[in-house]
């Protein structure tokens, strides 16, 4: 008799797929939050610095987009309910995005442009490969909800970032671009934030936010404003900072409107939930809300030069790559961990003996003090930039790394339930049971933390 196939999550795949990615994606952001208070007297100075960029396409490749494939491939079939075509491609396209990562980082650090060309091809291959497998998994869809259209939105911004970021490198090499080189930097910096991390992070929140929080979705004039703001803000930015004035102004506001719309539905949702408690992963979520004020602020204000400056751009950046975006991913991430490490390690066994719930494999403490580092020092880094002076700029970045490190041993407290679920009782015993058999309510991660505090 053949025995039952090992349970899966609700995307098919194994659990080990998107952790591999999030795994990643965490390495990077601990190497990149330790290289913060190496480069205080460069984040002194201007944000154009090898060693600065560097840094940021850690923070952007291997933090941010890693992290973000890596969830989708749990969160996508729950979202949109479409399986995942491909498991190997997944496999695979993890192994040339971190060989390009690296490739591009240590270039950008190092200065010679032909590797750096090269590996920015590399990454082109692994985005288009990610590609691939999103469109194969959502060919013959048509429920074109809120969510879903935000999703195809990012995606169509990350297909635009990538073929951008492309041409620059190769424009390094071969000079070919017309006019001048830091309002197109700038273009590339905001469609990759705008057009493909943000629309993202909203289609992922109205959907998963609300089972969280046990609260309600974006009402629909909270949907409208951040569809067509991001819709309608992103291209006018981009155009703007090619040498159309008129529109930059127009699309900061756009964008800013999108923005107020998500943090009014946040604000309606904490305050309307009817989940009694918080863990510290929608802490994490709430409180990145609260970077998108100063974000807007800086950002409509830079559009109408009414800031401008090195350290003015590297302040946005951090409050909105390091604030919003990053306090977003570390929270998500507190809630997919486990819930993926619990299927792996403990899904065979649910019914049948006592097994920890997903609360049990955290650890709060270290969360909570990562909470109160990694807040702390987005605040006092984004506060430090601004004065220019090196030796504050190296202690919030320590601070941030302390953040970072509590972060990262309460992921690998996470992570150690692989080992100890397996030793217990190995994947393939006969007596597994089938998941019909076994708690219906542990099949998707949203099922799961919906119902665990």
């Amino acid at each position: 008799m053949s025995l039952p196939a090992r349970p899966r999550p609700a995307s098919g795949l194994s659990p080990l797929v998107p952790l591999g990615y999030l795994v990643c994606a965490a390495a990077a952001f601990l190497v990149a939050s330790l290289g913060v208070g190496w480069l205080g007297p460069e984040l002194a100075g201007h944000y154009y610095h090898p060693r600065l960029l560097a840094l940021t396409h850690t923070v952007t490749l291997g933090w941010v987009t890693l992290a973000i494939m890596g969830a989708s491939y749990q969160l996508i079939p729950i979202v949109l309910e479409r399986p995942i075509w491909s498991e190997r491609l997944a496999r695979w396209q993890l192994a040339i995005l971190a060989v390009a990562v690296t490739g591009m980082v240590a270039h950008f650090h190092l200065g010679p442009w032909p590797g750096l060309t090269a590996a920015a091809g590399l990454l082109a291959v692994g985005i288009a490969l990610h590609l691939l497998n999103v469109g194969m998994s959502l060919r013959g869809f048509n429920r074109w909800t809120f969510t879903a259209r935000l999703v195809v939105l990012a995606y169509g911004g990350l297909t635009l970032t990538t073929l951008f970021g492309l041409v620059l490198a190769v424009n390094r090499v071969w000079s070919f671009l017309p006019g001048e080189f830091f309002p197109t930097l700038h273009a590339h910096v905001q469609l990759a934030l705008l057009g493909w991390v943000a629309p993202m992070i909203l289609a992922v929140a109205a959907r998963v936010y609300p089972m969280f929080f046990l609260a309600p979705a974006p009402r629909r004039w909270h949907s409208v404003l951040q569809l067509w703001g991001l819709a309608a803000g992103v291209p006018a930015v981009v155009l703007g900072l090619f040498g159309v004035p008129g529109l930059l102004v127009a699309g900061a506001l756009a964008v800013a409107a999108a923005a107020g719309a998500h943090a009014a539905w946040m604000c309606e949702m904490a305050c309307g939930r009817k989940r009694p408690g918080l863990d510290w992963g929608l802490r994490f979520v709430l409180t990145a809300t609260a970077f998108l004020a100063p974000a807007a602020v800086l950002g409509v204000a830079m559009a109408a030069d009414r800031l401008a400056g090195p350290r003015v751009g590297l302040a946005y950046a951090i409050v909105t790559l390091g604030g919003w975006i990053s306090l977003t991913i570390v929270g998500m991430m507190l809630k997919i961990v486990p819930f993926l490490v619990w299927y792996r390690a403990y899904s065979p066994r649910a019914g049948r003996e006592p097994v920890p719930t997903l609360a049990q494999l955290s650890w709060p403490r270290a969360e909570g003090l990562a909470y109160l580092l990694l807040t702390g020092g987005v605040v006092l880094l984004a506060a430090t930039v601004l004065v220019g002076e090196a030796t504050w700029i190296r202690a919030a970045g320590a601070v941030l790394a302390l953040g970072a490190l509590a972060f990262a041993a309460a992921l690998a407290r996470v992570l150690g339930h692989l080992h100890t679920g397996a030793q217990k009782w190995p994947p393939h015993s006969p007596n597994l049971q089938s998941p019909r058999e076994r708690l219906p309510q542990t099949r998707t991660l949203v099922d799961v933390g919906s119902r665990d505090a």
